[in-house]
This record gives structure tokens, C-alpha cells and sequence, in this order.
């Protein structure tokens, strides 16, 4: 084992799974993950979960070392697979599952797609540091679909400058609690929520400098049957992180599934993850599609009607404009 963090509690907490969720910024689940996984102390004793924290508490964090990497704390299953959407010399495009974390972080400790690339032998650019090589853009954990990877730093350097000038994009469908008024578009500024650190937030640019501008696009594509779901298309001209979300909720739409923007009185009616897929990946008059995760599909066969052919018409229309 190794130590990843250390460090002394200056404040009286409740729980330490609750101290470490704010601290950390991971979900209570990943830490409670480590506690049972014994790789968590206070004062060098194994704690469980419950243990209250109390001001001079020194916390331990461990992860366990293999091959003098920190990295390979977490094997990869060996039935693990990711669909690959296409493939060149210089590139690699992935249907990325759900619960995939892009790269590590501070925060991560389970294995990520960086790790399934490096175990699958992936010759990549070596722009980023060795934690995020090959990664152009990113995907959140919890979302699904398109993410390409450059296999050298002279495609990594095009497809950069790419995402920079907004000469390749994406088109993201998912489901909403309520349907649309109508078709739109939302700009806005959007930076660290500063009264929690685990979202991001519309902010004025006057008050919060560091705040980065945005843009989506937003258009209907199917209701449920009971009209309480709306299925929609998501085309971003920007990539700030959470920025789908962030818009949807600045008109109070929520993701279905999306238990961190979701008021409570969404979250308890959820029956799955997060319904976010992204469907098109775009570039050089190049359209790439990712195949629907089953979670989503069946949710769709089991809510809506005749989804497919108005998917389909939507998403051509989008094609034809790209």
C-alpha cells in the first residue's frame, strides 16, 4: 500500500464519510468503498464508516501499490470490453460506457479509460501527462457514448485546435422530466458553484471572473406517452463541464437519473442512472454514431412510441446541417 492523502481535521464533523465527501469532493459511496476496503484511518486505527470526527484527527488515505504505480491500484476485469465506433492510424473512436471515469484524478480510484488503454497496449500522444495520454476530450462518469482518443501528438495537436475553433462537435440525446416549451438555444457563463464544489452553476461574469462562456442547442424530439418524459437533442458549441446540465436545469429540466442537479423530489423516483448519451461525434465532414446503452434503450421501448423513426428523422436533420 501507499499513502495518497494525509491530513489533520481541524474542525468538529458528524461522520467521516460525510467530512471526507466534502473534502474530497467523491461520493460517500467511493469512500465508503475504501473504509470497508480498510484503506482509510484515523489516528492509524481502522475505522468504520459511522466513526465521528472530532478536531485533531489525523486522517490516513491509502491506496494499494502494484508495479511502483499508483495507478494499477485496480485491476481491469478480464471480460471488460468498449466498442470501438472506428479506428485509423491516427485515431480511435470509443462507445464509452456509463460508470467509466475518462482519466485519474486525486478523486478517482477505480480504473479508468486510460487504463483500459495502456493494459490493451494503445500506442497514444503523449501531449497530457501520463495520467490523461491520448484524451482530446472528456467524458463525465456517468455519461455514455462517442469519445475519441489521438494516437499520436500530431493528431492530438489537429483535434485540439479542432474542439478549439468548434470545427468538431457533439450531439448528445437524452431523457428530461418535463418536455420543452420549443426548440432553443441557452448561453450563459458557467464556473465553479461556489456553495457546492461538486456542481457548476450559471454565473455572472461581473462577480465570478473565472466563469467561462457556453452554448447548446436544445431540440424536441419525441414525448412519453403519459407526456411526463420528453426525449431531446443536445448539440453543444462549447465543452464546460456539466454544461448540459447546468442549461437544463437554468430552466428547470432535469436529466432523468441525474441525482446531483435533480431537486429531491425528482431523485426518489429514479429507476436508473443517468439517461445522457452522446450520440454524435463530428469533424471534417465526418459523422461518427454511438450505439444506444441498453438502460437507455429499454427505457425508451418502455415510455415512448414510434421513438426510433423520430430519433432517427432528428438526427439526420442535424447531420445534413453539420
Amino acid at each position: 500500500m501507499c499513502m495518497i492523502y494525509h491530513f489533520c481535521i481541524l474542525d468538529n464533523y458528524v461522520r467521516i464519510d460525510i467530512a471526507l465527501h466534502e473534502v474530497l469532493y467523491i461520493s460517500r459511496s467511493q469512500i465508503i468503498q475504501l473504509i470497508e476496503s480498510k484503506l482509510i484511518k484515523v489516528n492509524d486505527i481502522i475505522v468504520k464508516k459511522s466513526r465521528a470526527l472530532k478536531k485533531g484527527d489525523i486522517i490516513q488515505i491509502y491506496a494499494i501499490k502494484k508495479n511502483n504505480k499508483l495507478n494499477d491500484c485496480v485491476e481491469i476485469p478480464n471480460d471488460f470490453h468498449i466498442e470501438i465506433i472506428h479506428e485509423t492510424n491516427d485515431y480511435v473512436i470509443f462507445n464509452k460506457p456509463r460508470d467509466l471515469v475518462v482519466h485519474h484524478a486525486p478523486s478517482v480510484f477505480g480504473f479508468t479509460l486510460t487504463d483500459y488503454l495502456k493494459i490493451n497496449n494503445y500506442k497514444l500522444s503523449t501531449i497530457n501527462d501520463d495520467l490523461r495520454f491520448g484524451i482530446v476530450h472528456r467524458l463525465d462518469k456517468d455519461t455514455s457514448g462517442a469519445i475519441l482518443v489521438a494516437k499520436n501528438n500530431d493528431s492530438h495537436l489537429l483535434f485540439a485546435n479542432m474542439l478549439k475553433n468548434r470545427t468538431m462537435g457533439r450531439v448528445y440525446i437524452c431523457i428530461i422530466n418535463k418536455p420543452l416549451k420549443d426548440n432553443m438555444f441557452i448561453e450563459c457563463f458557467i464556473g465553479r458553484n461556489p456553495n457546492n464544489r461538486l456542481k457548476m452553476a450559471k454565473l455572472d461574469k461581473a462577480r465570478f471572473p473565472y466563469a467561462r462562456d457556453s452554448k447548446s442547442e436544445f431540440r424536441k424530439i419525441a414525448q412519453s406517452k403519459n407526456n411526463e418524459f420528453e426525449l431531446i437533442g443536445v448539440r453543444l458549441y462549447s465543452g464546460r463541464t456539466h454544461q448540459i446540465r447546468v442549461h437544463l436545469s437554468s430552466i428547470d429540466r432535469y436529466i432523468y437519473g441525474d441525482t446531483l442537479y435533480s431537486p429531491e423530489k425528482l431523485k426518489n423516483n429514479y429507476k436508473t442512472k443517468m439517461l445522457l448519451h452522446a450520440k454524435l461525434l463530428y469533424f471534417n465532414g465526418m459523422v461518427f454514431s454511438a450505439k444506444l446503452p441498453k438502460d437507455l434503450l429499454k427505457f425508451l421501448k418502455e415510455n415512448f412510441v414510434d421513438y426510433e423513426y423520430k430519433l432517427e428523422s432528428c438526427l439526420k436533420k442535424w447531420q445534413n446541417e453539420l
